[in-house]
């Protein structure tokens, strides 16, 4: 775990967005409108909040709500941790200063389900909510009656402008959250990221041309010992590289996001993104220096063991998730049947690059067949033209 200290709140949560939520993005824009509150708010328990994000949406939440029980806070953070089994990323953002639009301050990186157990265990019950309203009215009533009376006050003062929960012990809930900022403020600093050269406007050109040609596969181009991904590739590729997803400059173009691996790691690298199903196109020096497509990863006509029995891949079917293979034990009456595609992938992992190598041999096998049998017809056709004898006249006969 490490910590960001006094950066661009929404540009760290952006590349959080980019990389892991893939449905309901839109939500960001909620959060940070909630963390610009935050960071102009005058009340000091209001500027620390949690922030996560999973595959649909995100979320931001107040920190000193959130270890006061049965609060909106307090009970989302519980569901997401216990009921909905995702994979889900989280931060603590303490929001500190707003610069034009954007704002500044310090990002903790936390274990999202270790935080809902200590909410859990350690949460305060709730006494009073104290509410204000849009014309300026406040009032604090009893948390079990808040919601029936603010259902009348609204009517009279206008919508609701703030909500904030007394918990029955106050500081109780002070120490607490003071235990939480010492824990955190404990954590190392994170490095500071490296400052990618710009992308060179000519080398983007080739770089689009490319990519025109082979729209649905991931480009790697090689930039300063490195083979970079860009836009929509970048952001496939990080998450199965385990590489952070950055900014790239280019003049007279937006930041383009990338990601990438050193040229010398490009066959561990490039296998990763193979492996998945994506068809690699590694560019160096403006030549194709290599191309894989994901219907190779599992050869067909290819052999090996799978749960003990010698099979042969028969076709493989990417969008239905299954390869169709055949029991060959009896080569002369092969049985055929069907495997899932993730599980003959490991199969293949397993068998290493002997089942890349059979294929090739059987096809090697058949020209060097092929080339002796048109030897040996030669050699018959040769041995059937026997010479026939040529007679000669006058003294040439006699010699």
């Amino acid at each position: 775990m490490r910590k960001k200290m006094d950066v661009d709140i929404y540009e760290e949560l952006s590349k959080l967005v980019d990389t892991h939520v893939k449905h309901y993005k839109e939500d960001f824009d909620l959060d940070q409108r909630l963390i610009m509150q935050a960071a102009k708010s005058e009340l000091p328990e209001d500027r620390t909040l949690i922030w996560f994000c999973r595959e649909c949406g995100t979320h931001c939440l107040r920190e000193s709500q959130a270890f006061v029980r049965d609060t909106r806070e307090h009970t989302t953070l519980r569901f997401y941790a216990e009921q909905s089994g995702e994979d889900i990323t989280a931060r603590i953002i303490v929001p500190k200063s707003v610069k034009g639009k954007k704002v500044m301050g310090d990002v903790y990186e936390v274990n999202f389900r270790d935080l809902a157990f200590k909410v859990a265990q350690d949460s305060i019950s709730p006494a009073m909510t104290r509410m204000a309203f849009a014309d300026g009215f406040e009032q604090e009533v009893p948390f079990h009656k808040s919601l029936r009376q603010a259902e009348l006050l609204v009517q009279e003062h206008g919508k609701i402008t703030s909500l904030h929960v007394i918990p029955v012990d106050k500081e109780a809930l002070a120490d607490l959250l003071k235990q939480q900022k010492y824990r955190r403020e404990r954590l190392p600093e994170a490095a500071s990221e490296e400052k990618l050269p710009s992308l060179p406007v000519a080398d983007y050109r080739k770089y689009e041309a490319i990519k025109q040609d082979h729209p649905d596969t991931l480009v790697c181009f090689a930039q300063h010992d490195y083979f970079e991904l860009y836009g929509d590739d970048a952001k496939k590729a990080a998450p199965l590289l385990s590489a952070k997803l950055l900014d790239k400059k280019i003049r007279g173009q937006p930041p383009l996001p990338v990601t990438g691996f050193k040229q010398e790691l490009w066959v561990a690298a490039s296998k990763k993104l193979w492996k998945a199903g994506h068809d690699v196109l590694l560019i160096k020096d403006g030549e194709v220096f290599k191309d894989l497509k994901a219907a190779d990863f599992i050869p067909v006509g290819a052999e090996l063991h799978i749960d003990g029995i010698l099979s042969r891949v028969e076709k493989v079917d990417f969008q239905a998730g299954r390869v169709a293979l055949a029991n060959i034990e009896q080569r002369d009456h092969p049985v055929p049947y069907s495997e899932s595609l993730d599980y003959v992938r490991s199969c293949v992992e397993d068998a290493g690059l002997a089942i890349y190598e059979a294929p090739r041999k059987q096809r090697k096998e058949a020209t060097r067949s092929s080339v002796r049998d048109k030897l040996k017809t030669v050699r018959k056709e040769a041995a059937a033209q026997t010479r026939s004898p040529v007679k000669a006249k006058g003294k040439e006969r006699e010699l």
